[in-house]
């Protein structure tokens, strides 16, 4: 732990140092409109039915990801690479802000335009993420030598853990407390603040060096790389169809908190309970799985995180009683500790350092599409009922691992594409 120690004269402690506090922040800020556990419920209490909350995941995975294959085009030609993901990164927290307040405006008295005003602003604020990342990952990968990066994931996993499960406590008596549409007005409120103190944290990021650049192309030349980097590189290729697997068993997870309230009657107060397991498991797994990274490579710590997918799914269909669904998001917790950032890593590790953007951006924009699997979900639990939906959810996650483990390359042991 003596990489959290000090933010002195060091650049890279300090940057390490603010990279775990300022993304522990984040996360836990997350916590409040977690897309797994508390917005389901929200849309659900605004008069959504199954396909709204199904295009819940479709909103914040696709939106997430999607932009992130152009942004790289323009970021992977910036030397400095601080200024612009704090400007875009103070526009998405706005929008988090603005949200509190239309959901305070409309949450009661027009809960229809409350539900489509909530969904519109929910996309632009993940679109806006998405256009942000590229840029903020090759920034956090700059600043942190490879054999760091699991830590880094693990330590701010951990502590946005801690930080989290004070957050799932308040979210708690929130749901418990309040009615509409003053709670969550007050869960979004709560989200904004800790988003823009992790803002001002990153703002003390040293980014001493310019990157290496590449002249900014046109669309269409940029894009033309795309299937030489998956051409001539078919570990990686093989790693983006294992992803594209273990993306589409996701379409369980926004699904488990609605089906527990309706089978076991859960109170509305059970969804600040389900927060708070996912958040303890992920203060236990966390690090872990980032020192499992360290030591063994990316790849084992996505096996690890897309079997408690797997686990999640499958208990959710064996589950007896509300008391053991709760195992349901200790699982889910241990995937969401890890399996985002180890994806990450694993991605600019096939990668050199100027080609760091393209192949995140890459990964991710190939992935997006994956994510309208959030709305087959909410067709096929209106049709057939929400376990056939877990079903599907844990095929996805065994055929993603073994593709994962037969047949793609550990990087770090092999090297990035372009040095072979």
């Amino acid at each position: 732990m003596r990489d959290l120690v000090g933010l002195g004269g060091d650049p890279e402690r300090r940057n390490f140092s603010i990279n775990v506090v300022e993304g522990a922040l984040f996360i836990a800020g997350a916590t409040f409109i977690s897309v797994q556990t508390v917005l389901p419920a929200m849309v659900v209490e605004l008069g959504g039915g199954n396909v709204a909350v199904g295009a819940l995941g479709v909103i914040a995975w696709g939106g997430l990801f999607l932009p992130q294959l152009f942004s790289a085009r323009y970021f992977e030609s910036l030397p400095w690479k601080k200024p612009w993901a704090i400007r875009l990164g103070l526009i998405q927290r706005l929008v988090v802000g603005l949200i509190a307040f239309l959901l305070l405006l409309f949450g009661d008295s027009e809960p229809s335009v409350a539900l489509v005003s909530f969904l519109a602003l929910y996309a632009l604020m993940q679109v806006v993420l998405g256009i942000t990342t590229p840029g903020w990952f090759d920034l956090v990968a700059k600043v942190t030598p490879v054999v760091r990066r699991g830590r880094l994931a693990g330590y701010r996993s951990a502590l946005a853990g801690i930080m989290g499960f004070g957050c799932s406590l308040v979210l708690t008596w929130i749901l418990t407390e309040f009615e509409q549409p003053v709670k969550y007005s007050m869960v979004f409120g709560f989200a904004f603040l800790f988003m823009m103190i992790s803002l001002w944290v990153q703002a003390g990021m040293v980014e001493s060096v310019p990157s290496p650049v590449t002249e900014r192309r046109r669309v269409k030349e940029f894009l033309s790389e795309v299937p030489v980097v998956l051409r001539q590189n078919d570990s990686f290729r093989n790693f983006i169809i294992a992803m594209a697997f273990l993306v589409l068993a996701t379409i369980s997870i926004t699904f488990f908190s609605v089906f527990a309230i309706q089978r076991f009657g859960a109170p509305p107060s059970a969804v600040g309970e389900f927060t708070m397991m996912m958040v303890v498991a992920q203060v236990v797994s966390a690090p872990v799985m980032g020192l499992l990274a360290d030591r063994f490579g990316n790849k084992t710590t996505l096996v690890v995180a897309a079997s408690a997918l797997f686990g999640s799914a499958v208990w959710a269909l064996l589950a007896p009683t509300l008391e053991w669904f709760y195992l349901v998001f200790g699982l889910l917790g241990v995937n969401v500790s890890s399996e985002t950032m180890a994806r990450y890593n694993i991605a600019v590790e096939f990668a050199v350092e100027r080609k760091r953007g393209v192949f995140l951006g890459l990964m991710n924009a190939l992935l997006a599409p994956c994510y309208l699997v959030g709305l087959l979900g909410g067709w096929i639990s209106d049709v057939v009922g929400y376990p056939a939906v877990f079903v599907t959810g844990a095929s996805c996650s065994l055929v993603g691992m073994s593709i994962m483990i037969l047949f793609v390359r550990e990087p770090r042991r092999h090297g990035p594409a372009e040095s072979r």
